[in-house]
């Protein structure tokens, strides 16, 4: 886990699941898409790869994952300094995942597992373009 392609010079994507199977089903679609993907196992290894991004990341983030909880770590990046490149997308099987972080300004999608891969990249498409527009002050 924590692997990155780059394939053409596309919206950049996070996908933050401790499933290996998952993230490499949702890495090939969107690579397949032209989204550059990186994956991540767990919060520390997504804080790591948001850090190191220079470029606005949509991130695919699972609510439940080993020792921080997505939840926790949406609460660490709106907190962060990279709150303005990041725009989440919350992914769980988890039937709540509709009633968390309701009003949070960097979730601009949520999806239950198993995902419909449709509504998902509408959601990410909607995601990198929101990142592409200038917040308002």
């Amino acid at each position: 886990m924590g692997k990155t392609h780059s394939h053409g010079n596309g919206p950049r994507l996070l996908v933050v699941d401790d499933q290996p199977f998952f993230c490499s089903f949702l890495q090939e679609k969107f690579e397949e898409l032209g989204y550059s993907v990186t994956t991540a196992g767990d919060a520390f290894r997504a804080l790591l790869a948001i850090d190191r991004s220079e470029t606005p990341l949509v991130v695919l983030l699972d609510l439940m994952l080993p020792r921080v909880s997505g939840q926790q770590l949406l609460n660490e990046l709106a907190r962060g300094p990279h709150a303005s490149k990041v725009r989440v997308v919350l992914v769980s099987a988890h039937h709540s995942v509709e009633r968390v972080a309701q009003h949070h300004p960097l979730v601009l999608g949520r999806v239950q597992k198993p995902v419909d891969l449709g509504e998902l990249t509408r959601m990410v498409d909607d995601a990198s373009r929101a990142l592409a527009q200038p917040r308002a002050p």
